[in-house]
């Protein structure tokens, strides 16, 4: 990383010429192949859309097929779509203040390298709080809404299995994969940006530590 190079653009923003200095660190933070910046920039428009592609079919199937029965199902995709592309528009948003070369880049990039991190850290929540989210839905629109039994099955409740065994290995399934799926999103939210937010964070330590 240009960490050196970053730290003498930081030092030469003097009150008597800060244009100078902010066109130079815009470039670093800008660059199209090796700053966090444009990295984040390339995996949120990736996430984008791979998101409307992906939900944008299971949308339109689950609104056609079954004569439209399972409508709740498209609804629901929808509505956590809408979600995440509005978290995906802010959080662009912001990437893209942060490569502005009119802004006074040592005054704000602290405040938005902050931003940026309470925005990673609500993905990584929200997404893993879709598991139970989920299932909960599920759950309720097969058993509830949908009727659909099945007396082999621990997940519904008959003649065979009680309802409280039916509660206990949804509670069970809820937190395995819940637990499963928290290791592999921190792991994935950390590859598409946590890494790349350490480094602007370490500029940023590093600089003051030296101003």
């Amino acid at each position: 990383m240009e960490l050196e190079e970053w730290k003498n653009v930081w030092k030469t923003q003097v009150p008597a010429a800060p244009e100078a200095g902010n066109d130079q660190l815009k470039r670093l933070l800008a660059g199209k192949s090796s700053s966090p910046v444009a990295k984040m920039k390339r995996n949120l428009n990736m996430e984008i859309w791979l998101i409307i592609i992906s939900y944008g079919l299971i949308i339109g199937y689950y609104f056609i097929a079954f004569d439209g029965r399972m409508h709740e199902i498209s609804w629901f995709m929808l509505l956590i779509a809408a979600g995440f592309i509005a978290y995906y528009w802010r959080k662009r948003k912001l990437l893209l203040e942060m490569e502005c070369i009119s802004c006074e880049v040592r005054s704000n990039l602290e405040r938005q390298v902050r931003s940026l991190e309470k925005y990673i850290r609500f993905y990584f929540i929200a997404g893993t709080a879709l598991v139970p989210v989920s299932l909960v839905f599920f759950g309720w629109l097969f058993h509830v809404k949908a009727r659909f039994t099945n007396e082999d099955s621990l997940f519904f409740p008959s003649v065979k299995t009680p309802a409280w065994t039916a509660a206990i290995a949804w509670i069970v399934l809820t937190a395995v994969l819940t637990t499963a799926l928290y290791f592999l999103n921190k792991w994935y939210v950390r590859t598409l940006y946590g890494r790349h937010v350490e480094k602007l964070r370490k500029v940023l330590d590093d600089m003051e530590g030296e101003a």
